[in-house]
């Protein structure tokens, strides 16, 4: 007699992460999608719900139901615009969204994993359009972050960085950084990325998250104390810097007969008053030498390393995904 396989709960399984996520689950779960509109391929299950809503937007029978059938939740689910109407939007989704599904998880007194951000730590300075929506955003996340800790179930915070696209998705997502960084700088203006070559920024692998976010998935179902708590996911000492994305892009522009006319990143000596667009995330999202690597606690569940050669091999894949001259 085969025993019944667990039931994950996944949230925002149509979004870059998720998206990526929902197959390496299915390979070894159950997984209920709770969708807001788009319904995605491979759950084997569909709820619909809503995150801003009281209760999730279920009914009191549905949600009994819900609770009653799932054995661990992950907590993909947010808005990562980071040029929203509205910037409270990001505290009632991300915020207040999560602390309706951690009431779900102490209903259904299940454990949960929690997708976070590097962003919830770090203060972005400046007070332009591009500065206070990168705030607001990690101001949510951090706040998510709060409400977890007082959650009576177990609750494992992953607190990741930049993403590359998976090699096996169906398109990278150009709307977010950093993917709409490599295609502005495949556009191949001189000057154009106005980052001192050697600030940094750390851009991890999907593949390695979705590794580890299902293997810590299978820890919380067995009930593994070392589990709960905050997990760094992150590149670490294999960051990136400005020099390797613009090798990166300058090789692809030669190899695609489009070389580039001069070098991707400005002059460091000339001053960049950019206070908007892709030039001022991209100042906001790069790191001075001197700050030290973000943590790395891949080595907790996964067996092998990231490495810098993986890293630039995911940067050369996705750097040739973003070419703004592709159909």
């Amino acid at each position: 007699m085969t025993a019944a396989r667990p039931t994950v709960l996944l949230t925002g399984s149509t979004g870059v992460i998720g998206a990526s996520l929902l197959p390496a689950l299915t390979a070894r779960h159950d997984v209920i999608a709770l969708v807001h509109r788009r319904r995605p391929q491979g759950a084997t299950t569909c709820v619909q719900a809503d995150l801003t809503a009281d209760g999730l937007g279920l009914s009191t029978s549905q949600r009994s139901e819900l609770a009653a059938g799932i054995n661990v939740i992950v907590h993909c689910g947010g808005l990562t615009d980071f040029a929203p109407r509205d910037h409270t939007a990001f505290d009632n989704v991300n915020a207040d969204g999560t602390r309706r599904i951690l009431e779900l998880a102490e209903d259904a007194r299940v454990p949960v994993v929690l997708l976070s951000s590097a962003s919830a730590v770090f203060e972005v300075p400046g007070d332009d359009l591009a500065a206070r929506s990168m705030r607001a955003y990690g101001h949510s996340k951090r706040r998510a972050e709060e409400l977890a800790a007082r959650c009576s179930q177990p609750v494992a915070i992953v607190r990741t960085a930049l993403l590359f696209a998976a090699r096996n998705a169906p398109t990278a997502p150009r709307h977010q950084f950093p993917h709409a960084l490599f295609t502005a700088m495949l556009q191949a203006r001189p000057g154009g990325l106005p980052v001192q070559p050697d600030h940094w920024t750390d851009i991890l692998p999907m593949e390695t998250l979705v590794d580890y976010v299902t293997a810590l998935t299978e820890a919380q179902i067995r009930g593994d104390a070392t589990a709960p708590g905050l997990h760094w996911v992150t590149a670490g000492p294999a960051r990136l810097t400005a020099a390797d994305l613009e090798r990166a892009c300058v090789d692809f522009l030669r190899e695609a007969g489009r070389p580039a006319t001069g070098p991707l990143l400005a002059d460091a000596a000339t001053p960049q008053p950019r206070t908007h667009g892709m030039a001022r995330v991209a100042q906001l999202g790069f790191l001075p030498p001197d700050q030290p690597d973000m943590p790395s606690h891949l080595n907790r569940l996964l067996l092998t390393q990231l490495t810098r050669t993986d890293v630039l091999e995911a940067l050369s894949h996705n750097v040739r995904r973003c070419a703004p001259w592709a159909p």
